[in-house]
């Protein structure tokens, strides 16, 4: 009993935060994109308040495009969001999908292992590939591979800056992520501070991009404010 009284009042707590952030944009209006994420070249993501890791996924422009939130969580877990950050949460075998503005699943992953992670990506059930990760003191290294074992990109992030660069073994970048950097010209329609923008490559066969968007999308909800 005691359990549910402390979700229960962290659920009041998550309810008057969403309620704050609403105050705060209820004056934008936010259209939804006609595109989905996996032909931008580019996305904007804000972490969402809640009891597990979510993201809201914008254009640059202000369109919103989708969220990325776990797929059903068992009751039991959701006193252990109390005591965990982000990047613990993550640590959960949690399936998390990434979906449209209209709420349509476009693909998943799930992440297995502690000090090596492999996250496993799956598009209307078929396996596409999975990113390894392995992460030291000072910075966090990775490959994204696809079915059948080949590299797409490795991954590299500093850890003290948090910027990190997609890149193949051609020299060709597959992304870019500066962390603290956002477009002076977009903060009208995003006037917060907790914004994030990455770069994409956008000549990606449908698969690899839907690969990287999944990648991309795990790296985000690992980090912590």
């Amino acid at each position: 009993m005691t359990s549910i009284g402390i979700v229960g009042l962290f659920m009041a707590g998550i309810a008057v935060s969403s309620w704050q952030k609403f105050m705060e944009i209820k004056d934008i209006h936010v259209s939804e994109s006609n595109k989905t994420v996996i032909v931008l070249d580019h996305l904007v993501l804000k972490k969402d308040v809640h009891f597990f890791p979510r993201l809201l996924l914008f254009e640059k422009q202000g369109y919103f495009v989708g969220t990325v939130k776990p797929l059903p969580i068992p009751f039991l877990l959701y006193p252990v969001s109390l005591l965990l950050r982000d990047s613990l949460m993550m640590m959960l075998p949690l399936t998390y999908g990434v979906f449209s503005n209209e709420d349509n699943l476009l693909l998943t992953f799930k992440r297995k292992g502690m000090k090596q992670s492999r996250v496993t990506i799956h598009a209307q059930e078929e396996r596409l590939g999975k990113y390894k990760k392995l992460k030291s003191l000072i910075k966090v290294k990775g490959t994204l591979k696809d079915a059948i074992g080949k590299v797409i990109l490795p991954t590299e992030i500093k850890g003290f800056s948090g910027d990190f660069t997609l890149q193949d073994e051609e020299g060709q970048r597959g992304g870019h992520f500066y962390n603290g950097y956002f477009p002076h010209e977009y903060t009208k329609l995003f006037r917060d501070v907790d914004n994030d923008i990455m770069d994409l490559k956008d000549n990606l066969s449908r698969n690899h991009k839907i690969l990287l968007i999944a990648m991309i999308c795990f790296i985000f909800l690992e980090r912590s404010r």
